[in-house]
């Protein structure tokens, strides 16, 4: 909600910029009011609004976290039903109806002083308006299709004064003002709407002066000029006099036509309607990457390997005859992103033929069970990865790895715990390992092979780097993926500013605001944050009502900034893992925590329970 408040304001600055540099000086007026209704209701609508031809993916940082993060949580929190005896809304809510009830309050005191000069006033009907005469007074202005209209002025020619709000009663100039005062009490936060409600009512004065002007033109001169003026202060009439506009009034009466040509300025609206349209529909990439191939959307891309192997008619054997098979199974080459694409595609097409095939020919048979992904952005990554990982590890191992037909994924030193049933084999230096550590790294290769359903994962590491040495999938040899990991060497640990480091093992954790001088600072952040969460915590009505409940599990980046940053939630429901995200969003600013001195990413993970009493 709140990026759509910012762009609507951002697009009626927008729009109002053009008016006032481009469009106000002309004599347009009817078309300048059709442009400051039309662009106000354009900038409420254009956020909401995703043209799928403009669509295309901007690339944000973006992180991923590996599956055992999820597994290491701390305690539940449990949040039940409660009962409250009032409303439960933050502080934030309270000052958004706050504002709005002021707001309403104020228009309501100034309908109540139109009902009093309403009643205190003679009323005279005419066929096309009521005139209400106010005593001792010089005011002179329209609502609906009444005119105030004060006995002093009544002394005074005023016809032309009559004409002039006529103008106003018979174009309905009181539903405009009426319209951005409606808006004045939703968005009273937003001083755009005010200026809006000034461009338009200066105008209506501009519409009204130019239809009198063509048959009263010396006498309404004179009545502008007029000295002594008393205007009631409410926004949403129009009123004849008025110190502040008089001046404008004249000038403009005294401005020529302007020329039909300059008609073609509000063509400007095309271009930037277009480019707000252009970036409404844009989309965030989930993934950074540093080619411009690779910020193409997954699907584009798709689309794209999908036309040219149909354009060529390109099948299975053109992996093997391009050379895309070599440089596919090369651990030393890494393919391009459409290479991979086009790599996984074909493959996938010919597992989904063999699939079909043999469920046509066998039809009493079991079908067959081959695991096909199609590529993503996420698995070529990975792909690069373990090319990236393959580089640093001592050659003869590489050659074990190959002869096993293992896969090799890079483990960030920082990532903390892994899976228990994992084998864990550390070594002083992964570059380089000595004659009895490869005898024993083989040996550990061969009771992998020993192991019935291939599942279990060499954990390989020295004091710098952390390897997972991976196995296939029994049955069908097709790679287990990997999980998202970043290849960072030492060298890089120090430099880098995005370093992620588990909570579980970061050295210094982040500190929650109060956690200052606590000895055991872990254990208060996260009794804090539990508290955190039971204080905010708001069951969904929807979700009540549905019967909905269960466990949500969330994690989140405590960056090295001590900001919350890439909110991840699984839960049973939409509804409960929005709430949970809504409590996390909430979260103080944190001291950062820090490993080797050096303020680091922490991801911190914690389920919340939703039950219902």
């Amino acid at each position: 909600m709140i990026q759509y408040i910012l762009e609507s304001i951002a697009f009626q600055l927008l729009f109002l910029v053009v008016y006032d540099f481009y469009l106000k000086k002309e004599t347009f007026f009817q078309w300048n009011r059709l442009y400051l209704l039309g662009t106000f209701v354009l900038s409420l609508i254009l956020p909401w609004v995703k043209i799928e031809a403009f669509k295309q993916q901007v690339p944000q940082t973006f992180a991923q976290y590996p599956e055992y993060l999820w597994g290491i949580e701390n305690a539940d929190v449990v949040v039940k039903v409660q009962e409250s005896a009032g409303w439960n809304i933050t502080w934030s809510e309270g000052v958004l109806y706050g504002g709005m009830l002021v707001s309403m309050v104020l228009f309501g005191l100034k309908i109540r002083q139109l009902y009093l000069l309403s009643r205190s006033g003679e009323k005279v009907t005419y066929p096309l308006f009521t005139q209400i005469i106010i005593t001792n007074s010089n005011i002179a202005f329209s609502f609906f299709t009444s005119i105030f209209i004060g006995d002093k002025v009544l002394k005074m020619k005023h016809d032309t004064i009559i004409a002039h709000e006529l103008v106003h009663i018979k174009q309905g100039h009181t539903y405009d003002l009426l319209f951005f005062e409606f808006m004045r009490v939703v968005g009273w936060f937003n001083p755009l709407v005010y200026v809006y409600q000034n461009r338009i009512s200066e105008l209506h004065e501009f519409i009204a002066d130019a239809q009198v002007t063509k048959e009263h033109k010396s006498d309404h001169y004179e009545q502008l000029l007029a000295q002594v003026f008393q205007t009631e202060h409410i926004s949403f009439i129009n009123q004849f006099f008025t110190k502040s506009l008089i001046k404008k009034r004249i000038v403009m009466l005294q401005k020529s036509k302007s020329k039909k040509v300059w008609q073609l300025k509000y063509m400007l609206l095309v271009p930037m309607v277009l480019g707000m349209l252009l970036y409404t529909s844009c989309e965030m990439d989930k993934t950074t990457t540093d080619g411009q191939d690779l910020t193409k959307s997954d699907e584009l891309l798709m689309a794209e390997v999908k036309a040219e192997i149909e354009k060529n008619n390109l099948d299975i054997n053109y992996i093997t005859t391009s050379g895309l098979l070599e440089k596919y199974n090369d651990p030393e080459t890494t393919i391009s992103k459409y290479e991979f694409f086009q790599y996984g595609i074909l493959q996938s097409t010919m597992l989904k033929n063999v699939q079909e095939g043999w469920a046509k020919d066998h039809p009493e048979e079991e079908a067959l069970n081959i695991a096909f992904m199609l590529p993503s952005t996420e698995r070529y990554n990975n792909f690069v990865s373990q090319r990236k990982a393959y580089k640093l590890i001592d050659n003869d191992l590489k050659s074990s790895v190959k002869a096993f037909g293992k896969d090799i994924a890079f483990y960030d030193n920082g990532l903390g715990a892994y899976p228990s049933d994992f084998l864990e084999y550390k070594v002083s230096n992964t570059s380089k390992l000595s004659s009895n550590e490869l005898q024993k790294f083989n040996e550990l290769l061969v009771r992998l092979e020993n192991e019935p359903d291939y599942l279990t994962n060499i954990i390989l590491s020295d004091d710098t780097n952390i390897f997972l040495i991976k196995t296939d999938v029994k049955g069908f040899r097709v790679n287990i993926e990997s999980q998202n990991v970043k290849i960072v060497s030492e060298e890089e640990f120090k430099n880098s500013d995005n370093i992620d480091v588990a909570f579980a093992t970061v050295e210094e954790v982040p500190i929650f605001p109060g956690c200052e001088d606590v000895d055991d600072k872990r254990a208060c952040f996260n009794e804090k944050i539990q508290k955190h969460i039971s204080k905010n915590f708001n069951y969904p009505k929807a979700a009540i009502d549905a019967n909905i409940e269960g466990r949500v599990s969330s994690m989140f980046m405590i960056s090295s900034e001590g900001t919350i940053e890439n909110i991840k939630m699984r839960g049973p429901d939409k509804l409960l893992e929005d709430e949970v995200e809504r409590i996390i969003k909430r979260l103080p600013q944190m001291t950062p925590g820090k490993q080797s001195g050096k303020a680091v990413n922490v991801p911190f993970s914690i389920p919340v329970n939703f039950k219902l009493q």
